[in-house]
């Protein structure tokens, strides 16, 4: 029974562990603010559905109960009156189109907004989890220097119960190994951190991760970022705000039918005469039009426009801004495939040195301290090969990015 649990837990756990794509896939699924965002996409949407429906006549209803003391032939004493209003606009200076353009001009930046959101979770994704690769890498390392450790002082004890080693030999590899122990240990809370943050941002546990890689960047097109679009969006729909206002200085026409239906108690009759109608219709057309307001309308205008001018402003510096980050980028995946193959070889020398002073430590031809030099070299060179590895898959990511594309 042991020996099946033994068989199977590898694959129990391979089952388990995850995907850079199923982390980052699950998060656009579950992820709450990327939820926050789709939720303002859909009261974006109801605002422009509200604002197609301005352009629709409007039907009202009423009515009233008065009394009058003292009452006369005009005035009875009581009057109980119903109306049915109908009204449309037949030009209002442009207003409901520049108000429906605004609505549209939001609910497009929302989009943009949430796609924007969307690859800024994907890259803190990618960032914690090639960090937990670099960190359980650095682990890994440290595991093997304190193995070793751990046998060379079993080794060193029995010498020195033959007299062959002192006990300052013991004490300086006991307090190696638990320096190593302390830098273990630390390793493993800043693990235990990045793993949290990582089934925060995903909604998966991170305990184990399977292997991804990008692919390597080829003839990649930039493209300007969401962000940027989603400025130029809320711009438009400010310039349409403007247009909004201005539109009250032009003629703003309207239609409009009224019924009216009465009904009359505490009477005061005249012979011959009945003055009061039961019901009533009245349509009318009303013309209006701005002319004097000391500038008001025309100033706030402007300052909606100059509100406007102050995000495009944005949007320059913004494009100038992602372009350079791209430029950047680019120059550091370069400069990461030369630490790469710098750190490869500083690998292979720090190994072979190793092998050989652990040799000639175990004989008694070098002294402990040329011994954990050497361990020490070796344990940083093997985190340092891991770290660049996994640093230019995070450096792909950025480049993408800043290229406008989802590094998904």
């Amino acid at each position: 029974m042991k020996i099946l649990l033994i068989l199977f837990l590898p694959l129990y756990l391979f089952a388990q562990s995850y995907s850079l794509v199923t982390l980052v896939d699950h998060a656009n699924k579950n992820n709450n603010l990327i939820k926050a965002k789709e939720i303002t996409i859909k009261a974006k949407h109801k605002e422009v559905e509200a604002a197609k429906s301005a352009y629709w006549p409007t039907v009202d209803i009423g009515a009233s109960q008065s009394y009058i003391s003292p009452n006369s032939v005009v005035n009875p004493g009581e009057i109980s009156a119903a109306y049915a209003m109908v009204s449309v606009d037949l030009y209002d200076g442009g207003r409901k189109s520049a108000l429906l353009n605004a609505k549209r001009f939001e609910e497009e930046a929302a989009f943009f907004e949430k796609s924007a959101f969307e690859k800024s979770i994907t890259l803190q994704i990618v960032r914690y989890y090639y960090g937990l690769k670099k960190l359980k890498a650095t682990l890994g390392a440290l595991q093997e220097r304190s193995t070793e450790l751990k046998e060379q002082i079993k080794r060193i004890r029995k010498f020195k119960g033959a007299g062959l080693s002192t006990q300052e030999d013991v004490d300086k590899l006991q307090a190696e190994f638990d320096s190593n122990n302390y830098t273990m240990e630390n390793t493993k809370l800043e693990i235990l951190r990045s793993e949290k943050n990582l089934q925060l941002l995903s909604g998966l546990p991170a305990k184990h991760l399977k292997r991804n890689y990008f692919k390597e960047p080829k003839n990649i097109e930039f493209e300007v970022f969401e962000t940027v679009k989603m400025l130029q969006a809320n711009a438009n729909a400010v310039g349409e705000n403007a247009n909004a206002i201005s539109s009250a200085y032009r003629p703003q026409i309207q239609l409009s039918d009224t019924y009216n239906k009465y009904h009359y108690d505490d009477v005061v009759s005249m012979p011959g005469f009945d003055l009061l109608e039961d019901e009533q219709n009245s349509l009318s057309l009303s013309v209006n039009m701005r002319l004097f307001d000391n500038g008001r309308l025309s100033k706030e205008s402007e300052a909606v426009q100059y509100q406007k001018l102050a995000l495009q402003s944005e949007i320059e510096y913004a494009e100038h801004e992602q372009e350079m980050n791209f430029h950047l980028s680019e120059k550091s995946l370069e400069t990461i495939r030369t630490r790469l193959k710098s750190a490869k070889s500083a690998l292979r020398a720090a190994t072979s040195t190793y092998d050989v002073l652990k040799e000639k430590f175990e004989v008694g031809l070098v002294d402990n301290i040329a011994f954990l030099d050497a361990l020490t070299q070796k344990t940083l060179a093997q985190s340092r090969y891991k770290e660049t590895l996994f640093d230019y898959e995070i450096g792909k990511s950025i480049y993408y990015y800043y290229a406008g594309k989802d590094p998904k």
